[in-house]
């Protein structure tokens, strides 16, 4: 039963059937009670606040904080509550904060004023289609950083099957890394859930340097065998040398050519949310892959991203976090602000396999003029 209870969990977090995602989804935007959280910050540092599907505080509002405390700006105060759905939508219980995100449906997000908004989605997956010809369109220096640290040491990878090795990649790589790099914040698998619904039908393969198992990543295998999905990844104890070294990004390597060799057709690298300047989508994207819409009920999901004020740390956050945004034709493309102090930082590359648009915004356009009451939406359809 307690095996039954997992799977059951596990599919309906992440199945990617269509009733599934579709009852999923029923669930989460139209029985369950939205919440609202709002976070401040130090000097400098932009207010956020988040409100719609429960999962967002620890998704959307975590992604904005950990950008604004990167830039020095730490989280000083964060409240949440639950509130009805309708509440949310016609304005009752917006955040009172500089930038407000929603996640919400599609279709709410579509009858939320477009004035100061962007629509975004709620999660992306990157994947990589093992084509014959993927590695030519891995990025140039990619191959020649790779191709170098391979010839200082020797770089193997171990694929595992027994139990032991699944609790020393849990214990001694996942565990520690996701506490070290988001300590309160981690979210993730149980081990229980890890190793009924990841390791026993899927893929556990280690990063070896000169023999030691230095990295490690458990993949889902999708039920006909033509994709795998990494799901946890770590680094040995977490040490920050193993990431220094390469050890991951040797790893996601040798695992594209295993899947080349193993009869694989798709390798999914993971998620992110809609925020080119993330961390995690400034290396995977030299790997070319495909940017597409979750393949769970978080793909169905969308970010109303909207500023209610026009300040000083308002324009340098939109500035510095560019954005995926969903258009009118559900198309991906890339969003770069700017102002005439600011230029847009093109520098941080957005295009991906099939994603090639891109547009300007300046800020004196965007931002709303003057100050705006705490709650600013109203004359909302809530459906």
């Amino acid at each position: 039963m307690h095996r039954w209870r997992l799977r059951a969990r596990y599919h309906w977090d992440q199945s990617p059937d269509s009733a599934l995602i579709t009852a999923r989804g029923v669930v989460d935007t139209k029985i369950r009670r939205y919440v609202t959280a709002t976070s401040s910050a130090g000097p400098g540092g932009p207010s956020f606040g988040y409100a719609g599907v429960w999962h967002g505080i620890g998704r959307i509002q975590q992604v904005l904080e950990e950008f604004r405390e990167s830039k020095g700006a730490p989280t000083l105060s964060r409240t949440q509550q639950k509130v009805s759905r309708a509440q949310v939508l016609s304005g009752q219980h917006v955040p009172p904060a500089d930038l407000v995100a929603v996640g919400c449906t599609s279709d709410q997000a579509a009858r939320l004023p477009a004035g100061n908004a962007l629509v975004l989605p709620y999660r992306l997956h990157l994947v990589v289609d093992m084509t014959d010809g993927w590695l030519n369109a891995v990025s140039k220096w990619e191959r020649k950083w790779i191709a170098a640290r391979r010839r200082e040491r020797e770089w193997c990878i171990e694929r595992a099957t027994d139990e032991a090795s699944f609790h020393y990649f849990y214990d001694r790589m996942h565990a520690p890394t996701m506490q070290i790099r988001h300590g309160e914040r981690t979210r993730g698998e149980s081990r229980d859930s890890a190793l009924e619904c990841l390791f026993r039908d899927g893929v556990l393969t280690f990063a070896t340097v000169d023999g030691e198992r230095v990295a490690g990543a458990l993949c889902h295998r999708s039920p006909d065998g033509r994709t795998i999905t990494l799901r946890l990844v770590g680094v040995l104890d977490g040490v920050r040398q193993h990431y220094d070294d390469g050890a991951l990004k040797i790893l996601y390597h040798m695992l594209l050519q295993w899947a080349a060799d193993n009869g694989i057709r798709h390798v999914d690298l993971g998620g992110m949310e809609a925020w080119i300047s993330k961390g995690i989508f400034r290396w995977k994207r030299r790997l070319a892959p495909r940017i597409v819409l979750a393949p769970n009920h978080l793909g169905r999901l969308r970010v109303w991203w909207h500023a209610s004020r026009d300040t000083p740390a308002v324009r340098d956050f939109l500035v510095a976090n560019p954005v995926f945004e969903v258009g009118s034709d559900q198309r991906l493309g890339a969003v770069y602000f700017y102002d005439d102090e600011r230029p847009p930082r093109t520098d941080l590359a957005f295009s991906g396999a099939n994603v090639h648009q891109s547009r300007m915004v300046h800020l004196d356009g965007f931002l709303p003029k003057g100050a705006l009451p705490d709650a600013s939406i109203d004359r909302i359809v809530v459906r």
